[in-house]
């Protein structure tokens, strides 16, 4: 069977994206293993260091899935997770600017790591309504540079996609300000009249999931979200 114009621009799309892709992913998931190799060192490392001193307080790693896992560290709860698709950048976003995506257009495409934060009742009791915190999110390409958009120091130590290349000691660094992030964001009491009036039925939940709906949600946006609004 002869093949028409567009079949052949199908097969060109396969080797321009679909491969891409998938060699994307394969990237993804290998720093997401390394992140989860980093996790479970600094987790062990904190409780020779600190647990056995303070047994009260506990530290522990854990692997729910694939796509996921989390640090307790005290009341606070590191997740990461990997998102199973990839992604490029609004056409207006400064990387189109630097020369090592003007080179090849096919760097810009990313995968992502998201890290939260949430309260570790939040998770031990199942307080559906509970709300964390997006600290950062990671995007790697199919080189493994990465640059990462996030709270703290990590909105601007993690900028340079073209020369940030994806190593162990960068990945504990970054757990490492994420932690330091978590421990700095105390839960603030919330106003009085806020909380006043309660129905029946929100109380009977509130027992069940051990007490008031309670998160770590600090309003966050990223800079890129900051800057669209504020076009608005």
């Amino acid at each position: 069977m002869d093949t028409t114009e567009n079949y052949q621009k199908i097969l060109t799309e396969f080797e321009n994206k679909a491969s891409l892709k998938q060699a994307i992913y394969r990237s993804t998931t290998e720093v997401f293993g390394l992140l989860k190799k980093q996790l479970a060192a600094i987790a062990l490392k904190l409780q020779q260091d600190y647990t056995t001193k303070d047994p009260s307080v506990e530290v522990h790693f854990n692997e729910s899935n694939k796509f996921e896992a989390q640090l307790k560290f005290s009341g606070d709860m590191l997740m990461v997770s990997m998102h199973t698709n990839i992604f490029t950048f609004d056409p207006s976003h400064s990387i189109y600017q630097t020369k090592y995506v003007k080179d090849d257009d096919s760097l810009s495409y990313c995968g992502i790591i998201y890290i939260h934060n949430f309260l570790a009742d939040s998770i031990k009791y199942n307080r559906l309504a509970d709300e964390g915190s997006l600290i950062a999110r990671i995007l790697i390409n199919k080189e493994k540079h990465f640059m990462v958009e996030g709270e703290g120091a990590l909105d601007f130590l993690y900028q340079d996609f073209a020369n940030n290349v994806v190593t162990e000691q960068k990945l504990n660094e970054i757990i490492e300000q994420s932690i330091l992030f978590c421990l700095d964001s105390d839960l603030l009491i919330p106003p009085f009249a806020q909380m006043k009036n309660v129905t029946l039925n929100q109380k009977q939940s509130m027992l069940v999931a051990s007490g008031y709906p309670t998160g770590k949600h600090m309003g966050y946006q990223f800079k890129a979200e900051t800057e669209q609004n504020n076009n608005i």
